[in-house]
């Protein structure tokens, strides 16, 4: 299981649909688990068809962005799950903004890089 590569390759294919050059979501449908939630840095909470909602409502929203993760750190690894924290962080035109992530992880061999993303909470870094 490869829990660091998941996290970069995924971030990797939200930069390219922001920007508009990925298309397809299905990276995105194929690792979120049944019952994914996420919980924002904001502190609004969805759950898979709402987050997948969200991330289809930002296709090709700019021109301008880098999405890159530093600082990864595994937190928990069962045989039944693995926990791990990072920093994202954005670069947009008007600045940047980093975020401290948690995620849970679920093993599934037919997802890529044999994972499947359980939750994520985001939190601000100032």
């Amino acid at each position: 299981m490869r829990w660091r590569e998941e996290i970069d390759e995924l971030h990797r294919f939200f930069e390219a649909y922001f920007l508009g050059t990925e298309s397809s979501i299905e990276r995105a449908e194929a690792v979120f688990a049944p019952e994914f939630s996420f919980v924002g840095a904001s502190g609004t909470e969805s759950d898979r068809d709402n987050t997948l909602q969200m991330i289809r409502d930002g296709h090709a929203h700019t021109s301008n962005l880098t999405i890159t993760t530093s600082d990864h750190r595994l937190v928990l690894q069962t045989a039944d799950v693995i926990v791990a924290t990072y920093i994202e962080h954005h670069q947009l035109s008007e600045g940047i903004n980093h975020r401290l992530s948690t995620v849970v992880f679920v093993p599934d061999p037919t997802a890529p890089n044999g994972l499947l993303w359980k939750h994520v909470h985001e939190t601000w870094i100032t």
